[in-house]
């Protein structure tokens, strides 16, 4: 923000911090989280040596200290940063443009097993899409053995290829990242923005995809539930099909809305 206050974020950095707490409370338990909670804690250290301190954020601020994460703080290259230093990537827009139209839904796959590296490639580059607060409260739930068929069978609209889909990917949304009602929408607009790099990423490295649409329909809610096993505040967004593209297989043409019906200045 500019100009930035002397003190912000008051209403919910008591929150933070009992989040915080109970993070590091549980050190050692998940070492792939390790840098992550280095970030929160060069973070949160920074935010308390630049506020002008009250009562409240003083008696925080202790808590924060008392807990002992000054081990864990790494202000080089975990805290906000200023646009120019990124590194700015060599692809150019028709490159990308090309990827874009290079991406169709395809429905045909070769039998043959994607291998396991590969696809967490695609999740890696899927995991640096934006989400609100970087919350990023999806999952990407992988199927790729004999329940493929059953889970693909469960949305609309896959009666005609079910059997010939290799992998299933189902995006799982978790509601637990969230206290308030103004967020319920936002697991469908993180998972969305992650699933479209994730199919992009997929076509980098020579597979295909299909998105496939889930319906919001209460028995179908159930049977997916009891298929992933997903626990009371998870929700699927969506399905993909995965897999090597058959070249013999058939992509329905789609003319795409020219821009004049799909771009209006205010």
């Amino acid at each position: 923000m500019r100009p930035r206050r002397s003190l912000f974020a008051t209403d919910y950095i008591g929150q933070t911090i009992s989040a915080y707490l109970v993070v590091v409370g549980e050190d050692g338990k998940d070492p792939e989280r390790a840098d992550e909670l280095k970030w929160c804690t060069s973070v949160l250290a920074l935010y308390f040596q630049t506020i002008e301190g009250n009562d409240k954020t003083n008696a925080l601020k202790k808590q924060f200290e008392e807990a002992g994460s000054s081990r864990f703080i790494n202000l080089e290259g975990s805290v906000p940063y200023l646009r120019s230093s990124i590194q700015r990537s060599e692809v150019s827009y028709d490159q990308l443009l090309g990827l874009f139209r290079q991406r169709r839904s395809t429905r045909w796959f070769l039998d043959e097993p994607v291998p396991r590296d590969v696809l967490d490639k695609a999740v890696l580059a899927a995991l640096q899409s934006p989400s609100a607060c970087n919350r990023q409260p999806f999952q990407f739930r992988i199927i790729d053995g004999p329940e493929v068929k059953q889970i693909a069978s469960i949305p609309m609209g896959t009666s005609g290829y079910s059997g010939n889909i290799p992998v299933i990917v189902a995006v799982v949304g978790s509601l637990d990242a969230y206290f308030d009602e103004r967020d319920r929408h936002v697991i469908y607009v993180d998972g969305a923005l992650a699933s479209m790099s994730f199919m992009l990423a997929l076509e980098t490295l020579g597979l295909a995809s299909c998105p496939i649409n889930w319906p919001d329909i209460e028995e179908r809610e159930r049977a997916m539930d009891k298929a992933l096993d997903l626990k009371p505040w998870e929700r699927p967004i969506m399905l993909m099909a995965v897999g090597k593209p058959d070249p013999t297989g058939g992509i329905p043409y789609s003319e795409k809305a020219p821009l004049s019906c799909m771009r209006r200045y205010q």
